[in-house]
């Protein structure tokens, strides 16, 4: 059996402007235990080695009709430089666009000065850096505008504004930051996309770039793709 194994899963992507072409996954971990996959317990014990090792496992699942793929890392990990590294180390191997999507979870031990600095190393590395939940948790306006330099995607979260039934309801919110990232030239991605009125609704009164939820895929183990043969 075995024990503290961990891997990606991977949730498609999708482009907002209505043609809904897949374009590429979020990627989440897993971890083995007692038998089966399930969330780790503890993200922050996802080691740099394991970021080296994961994505790479993940694309050989992929082909070249793969844009992006993206993974979340906690603050503690954001600001360390050998998670850079590790993911210099694997965007230097595969075409396939890598982002790194830092999460909304506070961690006392780190302070905005640290994140910034971290957001400018991965930026002088040529990597992409999604503030995932913007709005949501550590991730405020403070956080956004501070980093804003240095990143290139903004994660709007429908999900952590339900209950509501149809977007008009939680328009103010999302008003503010698909203006907020239109006017800083981010890319602008909205998960959290549940029913078909809602995706008529995105697609026809705020197209963005990409959209992402469990009306369009629900994660899942990667698809088998070509196997291509990377430099891993």
């Amino acid at each position: 059996m075995v024990i503290g194994m961990r891997r990606f899963i991977g949730q498609s992507k999708f482009s907002g402007d209505g043609r809904r072409q897949h374009i590429g996954f979020e990627l989440f971990a897993r971890e083995y235990e007692n038998g089966r996959w399930s969330l780790p317990t503890d993200f922050n014990a996802i080691t740099a080695t394991d970021i080296r090792r994961m994505p790479s496992e993940a694309l050989l699942h992929l082909d070249f009709t793969t844009e992006l793929i993206s993974f979340n890392l906690e603050q503690r990990q954001f600001i360390d430089p050998d998670y850079v590294e590790a993911v210099a180390l694997v965007q230097s191997r595969t075409p396939i666009t890598l982002i790194t999507e830092l999460t909304e979870r506070a961690d006392d031990t780190v302070t905005l000065e640290q994140l910034q600095r971290g957001a400018k190393r991965f930026h002088d590395a040529g990597l992409k850096v999604c503030i995932d939940d913007v709005g949501t948790g550590s991730n405020n306006l403070d956080l956004v505008t501070a980093l804003a330099p240095y990143v290139d995607e903004y994660k709007f979260a429908l999900q952590n504004l339900r209950p509501f039934d149809h977007i008009p309801e939680i328009a103010p919110k999302l008003d503010y930051w698909y203006n907020f990232a239109e006017n800083q030239h981010k890319t602008l991605a909205i998960e959290g996309i549940e029913t078909a009125p809602g995706v008529a609704e995105l697609e026809s009164d705020y197209p963005c770039d990409i959209l992402q939820g469990y009306y369009l895929a629900k994660p899942a183990p990667l698809p088998k793709g070509n196997q291509l043969h990377w430099n891993f």
